[in-house]
């Protein structure tokens, strides 16, 4: 089931109070918190994400093309990131065209957590198994980011 959007920013505050406390092993094995800088605005801005850890010095997550955070990283930028009770920098890519990515982090995703498909717009009813066409699907509607945490250590 998908949390209504106008909880969201409430739930976005408390995960991030969360994932800077003593308690943020509660969470922080798969969300962390994206701090960047608005390319237009020049604001600071913040978001928690659901995350999987790939190559060494690597981080990924998906979103949705909908939300407005992502087409910041368009060129890569650096950022900051509350990763695993640490405040880490990193190096933000988004990737909205990296079908073969996409796949493999949604697959993924999915099987560590397949509670979040209702996120990638796949709506499944109970023992249903998603379908070739509704995967098809939510690799086209996600975007996938890497953070580069290489040239700056790992956390």
């Amino acid at each position: 089931m998908r949390i209504p959007e106008a909880f969201f920013p409430l739930i976005n505050r408390v995960m991030r109070i969360l994932l800077n406390s003593p308690l943020h092993a509660l969470m922080s094995g798969s969300v962390m918190v994206v701090y960047y800088t608005g390319r237009r605005t020049g604001k600071r801005r913040w978001t928690p994400v659901r995350y999987l850890r790939e190559e060494d010095g690597v981080v990924v997550c998906l979103t949705g093309r909908e939300t407005g955070w992502w087409p910041n990283f368009l060129e890569r930028r650096d950022v900051e990131l509350q990763l695993a009770g640490r405040r880490v920098a990193a190096r933000a890519h988004a990737r909205p065209d990296a079908t073969e990515h996409k796949t493999l982090v949604l697959r993924e995703t999915l099987e560590r957590f397949p509670a979040d498909a209702p996120y990638h717009g796949i709506v499944l009813k109970r023992g249903q198994e998603i379908t070739p066409t509704q995967f098809e699907q939510a690799v086209a509607r996600d975007v996938v980011v890497t953070f580069d945490l290489h040239p700056y250590g790992r956390p």
